[in-house]
This record gives structure tokens, C-alpha cells and sequence, in this order.
């Protein structure tokens, strides 16, 4: 779940244990100290509480991600790092990197983020383009 604070997104992924008494949050920042994560896992538990009905311990994680070098791509990183967590979880390795802390070394460097950031400008244009 994408989430957005003081003009900066992040990302989390909430684990919730089979018996329902226990949760971890997986948080994912490309500024690494932006979000606070016990801020998060607070207003998370609320939510679960109060909106699912959901009384659980919950535990928040920091996942390891490549970090952007400028101030304005984090929306990039975010829909980046969703992309790489759907084939984890096609290939069922999810759950295996969440655990381990961070996500394959391989799955990003500043370029490979800012070459996907073309990718989605490009996909945009067209899309645009084929509607007007």
C-alpha cells in the first residue's frame, strides 16, 4: 500500500499471520529516514483495530531499497518497487526477501529506477496521445 506524508510516498506491506493475531508491517522509503516508522506502525494498528476489527500485535519493519538521489522521484521508487514485489510474489519469493530485510541488490541502482521513470513518462505520453 502506497502511502503519502509531508509531500513524500513510501511504501508498506502488511503481513498478516494465518491464526489473525499478529501482523508485520514491511515499510519500503527510498529517503530512508523520512517516514517514522513507529508513527506508522501506530496509526496502522489503528486502522486495523478500529476499521478491520483486527486486534493484533503489530510489528514494523524496515525493508532495505535503493535510495533516490534527488528530492522529487519517490513516487517513481514506490510504483518501481510495487512492480518488483508482484514478480517476487509470482515467483514465490516474497516473503523470503521481506524476511531477509531487503530486496535484491539487482532490483535497483538510482539508473535502473530512472530508466523505469522514462519507461512510465513514455506509457503516459502515449496513453495521452492515443485519447486525443
Amino acid at each position: 500500500m502506497p502511502i503519502h506524508g509531508e509531500n513524500h510516498w513510501s511504501l508498506i506491506l502488511i503481513h498478516i499471520s494465518d491464526t489473525r493475531d499478529a501482523c508485520v508491517i514491511y515499510h519500503m522509503d527510498s529517503i530512508k529516514t523520512f517516514h517514522d516508522h513507529s508513527q506508522i506502525g501506530a496509526l496502522l494498528n489503528t486502522w486495523l483495530d478500529r476499521g478491520l476489527g483486527l486486534n493484533m500485535e503489530t510489528m514494523v519493519v524496515s525493508i532495505r531499497i535503493t535510495q533516490q538521489t534527488n528530492n522529487f522521484d519517490c513516487g517513481v521508487h514506490v510504483l518501481y518497487i510495487i512492480t518488483k514485489l508482484i514478480e517476487a510474489g509470482k515467483n514465490g519469493q516474497l516473503l523470503e526477501y521481506l524476511e531477509n530485510g531487503g530486496l535484491p541488490k539487482e532490483w535497483g541502482t538510482d539508473e535502473i529506477v530512472s530508466k523505469y521513470c522514462l519507461e512510465v513518462r513514455e506509457l503516459l505520453i502515449s496513453l495521452v496521445e492515443s485519447d486525443a
